[in-house]
């Protein structure tokens, strides 16, 4: 029996990762990273967290979740949805029945600036045998990439991926990669044009787009998926607030690409809902094995 409703559990896999990219929330103060729990530590504890929020669907991150792919593809059978961000520093099986994104920041240039040289041939590498559409690219626009907004469709037809899921650096005052209002404003502009100009592209809707714009940060917040649906858990099983970005989180300007399509679902905006679907693919338990198994991503009730 739960105490909270909660159908929706990000989880920190492990605190390992093999880049240090200079825009990454989770690398601000590794003095302060919890150490990782073995594999049937965290299991236990996963599923006492399951059973405690009610959670069904699992967003898994870290660091970087496939340096335990074993533990991950564990835990993955405990949950009817699930989703992974990856760097694509690693070989990306293409097995894994989970919704994927892709941390690519814009063309080969910005990308290695940001994460380091070669990681964009590396990720291109290990993305190659991938079918075409299975993955989302995720972007997240910083001060140093936002120029470059213009390339998205060009990322996107050359990695073959479903389309891009846009977000917003969010880090504490003074970060150099942080946008001001008025950069943000103009790229939510330019934004919307690609939306208009290249269907497709962008996996927003232009409702949440538009949610995006600074002076609509409120009206995000309030309406904010970690609030009464959403938990984020560090390695430890702690848990995180008051989001996933803990003290990183900066939610009078967020930039949370899953926060702003659950606010625009919560608008009544059905792509936003058909989107959330796409990034969580549900899946069916089978009579014979007592497994999931993947079955069309066609909205259902709820997350």
């Amino acid at each position: 029996m739960t105490h909270k409703n909660r159908p929706i559990g990000i989880f920190d896999l492990t605190s390992q990762c093999l880049l240090r990219c200079r825009h990454c929330y989770y690398y601000t103060d590794v003095s302060q990273l919890p150490s990782d729990l073995n594999d049937n530590i965290f299991l236990k504890r996963l599923k006492q967290k399951k059973e405690e929020y009610g959670i069904r669907s699992a967003f898994w991150v870290g660091g970087e979740p496939l340096l335990r792919l074993n533990l991950l593809r564990r835990a993955m059978t405990l949950f009817p949805r699930n989703a992974i961000a990856t760097s694509g520093a690693l070989p990306i099986p293409s097995d894994l029945d989970a919704g994927l994104l892709l941390s690519i920041d814009g063309p080969k240039d910005v990308h290695d600036s940001l994460r380091g040289e070669g990681c964009f041939d590396i990720a291109m590498q290990h993305i190659k045998n991938l079918p075409r559409g299975s993955f989302a690219l995720a972007t997240t626009l910083t001060s140093f990439s936002v120029e470059y907004i213009e390339k998205l469709p060009e990322l996107v037809n050359s990695t073959r991926a479903l389309g891009i899921l846009i977000g917003f650096h969010v880090g504490r005052l003074g970060d150099p990669s942080l946008l001001d209002d008025d950069r943000r404003h103009k790229a939510v502009d330019q934004l919307l044009l690609i939306h208009q100009n290249h269907p497709g592209v962008l996996l927003h809707s232009r409702k949440a787009l538009e949610l995006f714009r600074p002076c609509n940060s409120h009206k995000v917040s309030k309406k904010c998926i970690y609030r009464d649906r959403a938990v984020a858990f560090d390695v430890r099983f702690e848990e995180k607030t008051p989001c996933t970005f803990a003290t990183n989180a900066a939610c009078d300007a967020c930039g949370c690409p899953v926060v702003i399509a659950h606010a625009a679902w919560r608008d009544h905006d059905p792509e936003s809902e058909a989107l959330l679907h796409v990034l969580f693919p549900k899946r069916e338990v089978s009579i014979a094995t007592g497994q999931f198994n993947e079955v069309s991503q066609t909205p259902s009730a709820s997350l």
